[in-house]
């Protein structure tokens, strides 16, 4: 019985001392946070920090000279190597059949023009029959901007189908929009390349660009 009580009495000890721990936990984040100064040094000082940019290089140093003030040892590690890249202005003209700015921007690890204007002819990845019939094809690819992406049969997010859309409209459009999708899954993979791989082909083949459409923030763009 005694070593019962000892026992309930090191466990009541233990939970004061944890409460104690927590309370200063967040009597510090209460009175004394840093988040708002810091997220405003990293995020908005500094900006995005993908990987292989200057600024992900930045950040790095921005942490280690941070921990340093705060009297913590650090140190950049370096995990692999990484082709460097920065992303800078983009511009994107439809000159034909009349002039329209469209709106865009260069995915990572793009090449650069070199300062220059690059204009070119558009064209989509073509229905072949097999791997063999687009080896054939890829030469057309050369001095072209080339398509990779599907047609989306709607540029408004399912949300926004359900909320203003009939029932049936938007069940018809989702039968259209799976179709479709299967029937492009289909022409990338006789090809005989990937999503990640083909656009690798093109630019061996002389393309000048690569056009993906991406979901972002639920709208297609």
């Amino acid at each position: 019985m005694k070593n019962i009580f000892k026992l309930i009495f090191i466990l009541l000890l233990a939970f004061a001392q944890k409460n104690a721990v927590v309370d200063a936990l967040i009597k510090e984040a209460t009175d004394n946070s840093q988040l708002e100064k810091l997220g405003h040094e990293l995020m908005d000082g500094i900006g995005p920090r993908l990987v292989g940019s200057p600024k992900m290089q930045q950040a790095n140093d921005w942490a280690v000279a941070k921990y340093t003030g705060w009297g913590i040892p650090a140190r950049n590690e370096k995990w692999g190597e990484w082709r460097g890249w920065e992303r800078g202005i983009s511009h994107i003209d439809m000159v034909a059949p009349w002039v329209k700015s469209l709106e865009g921007t260069q995915l990572a690890w793009s090449p650069s023009t070199g300062g220059k204007s690059v204009t070119g002819d558009v064209i989509i990845v073509p229905d072949v029959a097999d791997s063999v019939a687009f080896a054939a094809w890829l030469p057309n690819a050369k001095g072209k901007f080339v398509l990779i992406s599907m047609n989306q049969p709607t540029g408004r997010p399912d949300y926004n189908w359900e909320e203003f859309g009939t029932k049936e409209s938007f069940e018809k459009m989702k039968t259209q929009r799976t179709a479709q999708t299967d029937a492009w899954t289909a022409r990338i993979k006789k090809t005989g390349y990937t999503t990640r791989t083909l656009p690798v082909a093109l630019e061996k083949a002389g393309a000048v660009g690569i056009v993906n459409v991406q979901l972002v923030a639920g709208v297609w763009c």
